[in-house]
């Protein structure tokens, strides 16, 4: 992904060009130097912002992947990874952030669709949250799912996980106002108040269900309030941050335990539950509680839906990015399924794609 972002990804998501798709104007990063692009940001130079958003491009299929863990072929992966950030990812991310983009509602005043979206909850959670879904049913349940114990095998690194992505999490998410400002210090407040609050309600709904709260279920919540909290950050005060994250707490909880039993789909590291679910929650509660309070910039463009109409904009967003993403992960994956197969062998799965594919071992045991 650093390589396609270096060569023309960067360019086709933030420089001027359609409102569907950026232009090559900072192909192989030209032109990206030390000088502001005011475009973005007014003091940050040109080069720190190409690479700090870079950061968002790398984790969107990264997150992807987590749903397919220990199951395809690691060429499928790569060949997959290459062609979903050409077709969803840098058209998704130059609608919603590009200057010119579709769905740029606070930036551009020409939007067609005056959606909102700080820090990624379309461009990042919504993508790769259904495209994780589409992807695990195409190629399928892990060899013994269902029959075989498939829990976490160490709460500690679960724990010491959580704990990184929590404090990384603040670069994601108040980096996104591109200054040391106070809408930044906005974000950084809400997007801690939202992940404490859903860790609570998370460990309160296992309370409720089952009897116990767990380590695994503090550190789900955790994740799903910071999912559902992105896209709001900015936009929300504190008192919107804990309503967000209390329904974070409760709705990909219930995705989760709930209806991953029900529909019996096989994703490892649930991020159709937490990502799919929770950023398609965050970009339809950003609408609902997005205030000029909290983010004068609402107060340009968007002045007169804010607070009435947003939501529906929001809507036609979410709406846009489930049918790219859906769409175009079917087509991809059964693309590459057909040329190179997704799916190593069942004696190649079960002695495991570390050792057949990389010729390593992540844990010697003897």
């Amino acid at each position: 992904v650093t390589i396609l972002w270096w060569a023309v990804g960067y360019s086709l998501v933030f420089a001027p060009g359609t409102p569907w798709l950026g232009g090559l104007k900072f192909a192989f990063l030209r032109g990206v130097g030390s000088a502001p692009n005011t475009d973005y940001g007014a003091w940050v130079s040109h080069s720190t912002f190409a690479m700090y958003q870079m950061m968002f491009a790398i984790i969107t299929p990264a997150l992807i992947i987590g749903a397919i863990a220990e199951r395809m072929k690691f060429a499928a992966v790569m060949l997959f990874v290459a062609l979903w950030m050409f077709i969803v990812y840098f058209p998704l991310a130059h609608m919603v952030w590009g200057v010119d983009g579709l769905m740029n509602g606070v930036w551009n005043a020409n939007a067609k669709v005056k959606s909102i979206d700080f820090a990624g909850g379309t461009v990042v959670h919504m993508s790769s949250g259904w495209s994780a879904l589409v992807l695990c049913l195409i190629v399928g349940k892990r060899l013994g799912f269902g029959k075989e114990i498939m829990a976490p095998h160490s709460m500690v690194l679960c724990m010491v996980g959580t704990g990184m992505l929590w404090v990384g999490w603040y670069g994601f998410n108040a980096g996104s106002a591109v200054a040391a400002d106070g809408i930044a210090s906005n974000a950084f407040m809400t997007t801690t108040l939202a992940a404490a609050v859903a860790s609570a309600t998370w460990a309160a709904c296992e309370l409720i269900t089952r009897g116990k709260a767990s380590i695994l279920g503090f550190c789900s919540g955790v994740v799903a309030g910071l999912v559902v909290v992105t896209p709001a950050c900015g936009f929300v005060t504190p008192t919107g941050a804990i309503i967000i994250g209390v329904l974070a707490g409760i709705v990909p909880f219930l995705a989760v335990v709930k209806l991953k039993a029900k529909l019996g789909y096989d994703d490892a590291l649930d991020t159709f539950g937490v990502h799919a679910v929770g950023g398609t929650l965050g970009a339809l509660l950003t609408g609902v509680l997005a205030t000029a309070d909290a983010n004068p910039n609402l107060a340009a463009n968007l002045k007169d839906i804010v607070g009435r109409t947003l939501w529906l904009h929001q809507l036609a967003a979410m709406g846009l990015t489930l049918v790219l993403s859906v769409g175009a992960t079917v087509v991809i994956a059964h693309a590459v399924k057909a040329a190179i197969g997704l799916r190593p062998t069942s004696d190649v799965e079960r002695q495991g794609l570390d050792i057949n594919e990389h010729g390593e071992e992540g844990y010697l045991l003897e």
